[in-house]
């Protein structure tokens, strides 16, 4: 087996140890097309890893947490003899039970030219106005729904992004397993020159919009990182859910959403 360890800054001494004890234990270490990606941090050095990995559905992922709450990260730094106890024993028969299938958002910014570029979140993307002033643009299902709005930007989350900006804008939980996505707005403005804003959040699996306001306005961050986007010519940023998947193991045959639920409750 093939692992990868990934960390932050503050957690150079337990990925020292980690990969101590993996290669004493007979485990290949490599820096990348791993079978195994062990990430040590909180959940945003996940997020940031998953992102500088492009996304890659191909090795299965392990949280360990040397953060504060850690929804993502189900296990501890003081675990970490219990994970190669699990690998040793497991490690050609990991169970599907302790699997967590996450969904991910592709992006694709469209231009007038015709070309397109894409990318992915696996947490979420914003759409913002600069220091969040206002911004107009247009929210639709790519299908027959269309809605002309004014608000301060609006989050396209995924079940896994929806319990952070999106859940304290007033959007819903949804729960781990779905393919959707919630697009939920910032401080929207509803006025007789806005009559066209009748919700604060929808749920679906395509949305796109088109800014209608100066582009020099807008910011764009995905997974909590704000992003570079050429916004010469851009038509429309379209949101939908991926076909791939990424997979993270629960040593303790505890889910994502378990987790989440068991540490905001405390």
């Amino acid at each position: 087996m093939n692992i990868q360890i990934m960390y932050n800054n503050n957690s150079k001494i337990e990925a020292r140890i980690l990969k101590s004890k993996l290669l004493s234990n007979g485990f290949n270490l490599v820096d990348s097309l791993a079978d195994l990606v062990i990430i040590i941090g909180g959940d945003g050095t996940f997020l940031n890893s998953i992102r500088k990995l492009n996304y890659n559905p191909l090795p299965l992922y392990i949280g360990v947490n040397c953060g504060n709450l850690g929804y993502l990260q189900d296990i501890s730094c003081a675990q970490i003899d219990k994970i190669i106890t699990y690998l040793k024993e497991n490690k050609n028969n990991i169970s599907t039970d302790k699997i967590s299938k996450f969904s991910i958002a592709k992006i694709s910014y469209i231009y007038e030219n015709n070309k397109v570029i894409t990318d992915n979140a696996i947490n979420e993307l914003q759409v913002v106005g600069k220091k969040y002033r206002r911004i107009e643009f247009e929210l639709n299902d790519l299908i027959d729904f269309k809605e002309k709005i004014v608000s301060s930007g609006i989050v396209f989350a995924t079940p896994l992004g929806s319990t952070a900006y999106n859940k304290s804008l007033g959007g819903p939980i949804l729960c781990e397993g779905i393919d959707a996505i919630c697009a939920t707005l910032f401080a929207p403005i509803q006025n007789n020159k806005t009559k066209d804003y009748i919700t604060n959040s929808l749920v679906g699996n395509k949305f796109g919009i088109k800014l209608l306001s100066s582009l020099d306005d807008v910011e764009i961050f995905i997974d909590g990182q704000q992003v570079d986007v050429d916004f010469k010519g851009l038509k429309e940023i379209n949101v939908e859910i991926d076909t791939k998947k990424l997979y993270k193991l629960n040593l303790y045959e505890k889910t994502y959403s378990r987790n989440m639920f068991e540490k905001m409750i405390k």
